[in-house]
């Protein structure tokens, strides 16, 4: 089935009164079982399905950086906390062209400012809806992952 108008759609996240990130309670609701898995899933839909991306969302990783204009706290934040995009290759897509080799690391050419990366980013983000189907599917599938590991690993 091709993803139709007419089907049950899910907003990701939305920004709240302070234009802090959260993630809506539609998208917690569903996604919730997976917690971390689930902020992976949606760092994967912000950039290319390159494993690294998982961690747009978790400062915990070795490549992400604060910066001045991620005023928050922001520290393996729970599905029901403030989010927020993680400085991660903002600063070298700034200064790569389109051309840039490894792709992932390639930017627009254009020298804009890392904060605009980082602002594309965020607006993708809370602009970002999902059929709900296929959080469900994603969701489902990873559950039967884990409880196969476990199972095995009994």
């Amino acid at each position: 089935m091709t993803i139709s108008r007419n089907e049950a759609w899910v907003q990701i996240a939305e920004l709240d009164e302070d234009d802090q990130i959260h993630f809506t309670a539609a998208f917690r609701k569903l996604m919730n079982d997976l917690d971390w898995e689930a902020k992976a899933f949606v760092g994967h839909l912000l950039g290319l399905w390159y494993d690294p991306f998982e961690h747009m969302l978790d400062y915990t990783s070795s490549e992400a950086r604060h910066s001045e204009d991620q005023p928050g706290q922001f520290n393996r934040n729970g599905l029901d906390e403030p989010q927020e995009v993680v400085e991660y290759w903002a600063e070298q897509w700034s200064k790569n062209d389109q051309n840039h080799q490894p792709p992932h690391e390639a930017g627009t050419g254009l020298e804009l400012d890392t904060a605009w990366y980082r602002d594309i980013l965020r607006a993708k983000l809370v602009s970002m809806r999902i059929p709900k189907r296929l959080l469900l599917a994603y969701r489902d599938q990873v559950l039967a992952v884990i409880r196969r590991l476990e199972s095995n690993m009994e």
